[in-house]
């Protein structure tokens, strides 16, 4: 059933990635009859990457390709995923790229799993020059989510899933949850959290089917502080739609997340999160306002 014609449909969000995309696009075609089309968002490049992108698009007919004034990653994606067709939607970023049968793979995954929404794969790592090489921090972050078996916890202390790249979800999913938040860092975290709080589970299949990119210009390397702040309102906002769902965590949980939080020194700073988010009961990042506030983005700096 997971190889169907026409099942999947990928989005990638492209920015200033002319070198890198033909074959971030060539590695989506590759993935034979299941693919449905892809759809490529040019998110306001200033190199040659919407000239490349239009070249690519001439040539096959699976492509659809869109050029946006520069709003952010999250942007690219929601309004991506909100023109896909596909039964199964899925994001490529436009640096990375996927490994044979990928698509397929996941696809049979989540139609063996019915009880699952999203699912991801372990990861494989390449170059700036696409050369293979080894991430010692994935293979911690992985380690540590095979021991704790809970994916709230191992996210929040180190995210296994690492990228937008590595989440492949029944289509549905995104009408229920709504879109990418615009958190520059992660948005991804931000997405995963989300679904574990709202009761969606992810699938995990152990198989290298993504290739992540590691360059100098990897966007998570640009602000490790930043990254930090991003860090503590996703686990902030995971825990506030625990409460508001009514269910929030055991003690003993309570206190494995707490002490996750401490060894990179994100209690505080979440805890701030949480209480923010409960005075204000919003059901989202962007309702609480907490993006908007300077000052209060400022204290969060200061509490990491």
């Amino acid at each position: 059933m997971s190889s169907r014609a026409g099942r999947v449909s990928v989005v990638i969000p492209l920015y200033n990635h002319g070198r890198f995309i033909t074959r971030a696009v060539q590695s989506v075609l590759a993935q034979g009859a299941i693919l449905r089309e892809l759809i490529v968002i040019d998110d306001g490049s200033s190199d040659d990457s919407a000239w490349v992108m239009r070249e690519l698009a001439r040539r096959d007919p699976r492509i659809c390709f869109v050029a946006q004034e520069n709003e952010g990653a999250h942007a690219a994606i929601n309004r991506g995923l909100s023109a896909a067709t596909g039964e199964y939607v899925t994001i490529l970023n436009s640096d990375d790229a996927y490994e044979p049968g990928r698509l397929a793979e996941l696809a049979r995954v989540l139609d063996l799993d019915e009880g699952s929404a999203l699912a991801c794969s372990s990861i494989a790592f390449m170059d700036d020059a696409g050369e293979a090489t080894e991430s010692l921090w994935f293979e911690g972050a992985l380690g540590n989510y095979k021991a704790v078996r809970d994916l709230a916890l191992a996210l929040v202390e180190a995210n296994f899933v690492m990228t937008t790249s590595n989440i492949f979800m029944r289509r549905r999913l995104f009408a229920e949850v709504g879109g990418f938040a615009p958190l520059r860092y992660a948005h991804d975290l931000e997405f995963l959290l989300r679904c574990e709080a709202l009761g969606h589970r992810l699938a995990f299949l152990d198989r290298r089917l993504l290739r992540y990119r590691i360059h100098a210009s990897n966007t998570i390397g640009e602000n490790p502080k930043a990254v930090r702040v991003e860090r503590a309102i996703c686990a902030g906002l995971f825990l506030h739609l625990g409460w508001r769902r009514g269910e929030p965590p055991t003690w003993e949980r309570a206190l494995a997340l707490q002490q996750a939080l401490g060894r990179d020194s994100l209690g505080p700073a979440t805890t701030l999160c949480l209480l923010r988010l409960g005075q204000t009961n919003a059901s989202s990042i962007e309702d609480s306002g907490i993006l908007d506030d300077e000052p209060f983005r400022r204290l969060l700096t200061e509490a990491t």
